[in-house]
């Protein structure tokens, strides 16, 4: 099941159908993961070619790429390993999009031929950006086991936390695929979290989401421009 139809992603693929398209993964947890997954899945429905390009490892004009796609989700701003993909990246001298992203801190982003922004509060720090969902909202969720537990509230302990005080289960800690996310979600009737992509992991198994804050906009923004039409909830603290 997607949580938004293809139609919503045509603005970012649809111009890619006669290229041929390298595909640069980012760094993270597994959200992050799902959304290279997501872009894959995407490429396919699409029609699109493409391959995987390591851009430490890959020479220039060793792989059959008209143009490089570079890893949605992260934050632009930061952390320094998705900047230091991004700028190897460049330097392969192919024209460089970038994926549906949010931004934490300013970063100069002239060189790419397109940037996506995911949420709106994030082109302020970004106006030329192109507002385009989350690549997770177009993954093909699979079906799976019914839930055990009624409720769970799973907090991050990382830099963004605003809630690492309460001592809550970080999935991120010990999941290192999206697989690892579903089964983990699939287990709860409710998921309470301020990790974005497991309250869409919850939303996309058709699961109740709770979405929290974390320390800059992401969150509360994604909420606002696509999470709450699609039936997550809103809380400023866990209860």
């Amino acid at each position: 099941m997607r949580l938004l139809s293809m139609d919503r992603f045509a603005l970012i693929f649809d111009g890619l159908r006669e290229k041929r398209v390298g595909v640069v993964d980012g760094f993270g947890n597994p959200g992050d993961r799902l959304l290279d997954a997501a872009a894959r899945q995407l490429l396919d429905a699409f029609g699109i070619r493409h391959v995987t390009v390591n851009p430490f490892a890959d020479a220039p004009g060793t792989y059959p790429a008209d143009v490089l796609l570079l890893a949605g989700g992260g934050s632009m701003g930061g952390p320094r390993q998705c900047v230091l993909i991004r700028q190897r990246a460049l330097e392969h001298g192919l024209p460089c999009i970038v994926l549906p992203q949010s931004f934490h801190a300013p970063e100069e982003c002239a060189a790419y031929e397109k940037v996506y922004v995911r949420e709106r509060a994030s082109l302020n720090l970004w106006p030329p950006g192109i507002l385009g969902p989350d690549l997770a909202l177009g993954y093909d969720f699979p079906a799976m086991p019914a839930p055990r537990f009624d409720r769970g509230v799973f907090l991050r302990a990382d830099g963004h936390a605003m809630f690492a005080d309460r001592g809550a289960v970080d999935p991120a800690a010990f999941c290192y695929t999206p697989q690892d996310y579903f089964a983990f979600v699939a287990a709860y009737r409710h998921i309470v979290t301020d990790r974005l992509h497991l309250a869409i992991v919850a939303l996309g198994l058709g699961r109740k989401a709770t979405l929290l804050p974390v320390a800059y906009h992401k969150n509360r923004s994604m909420w606002e421009t696509w999470l709450k039409d699609l039936g997550c909830t809103w809380s400023d603290r866990p209860s």
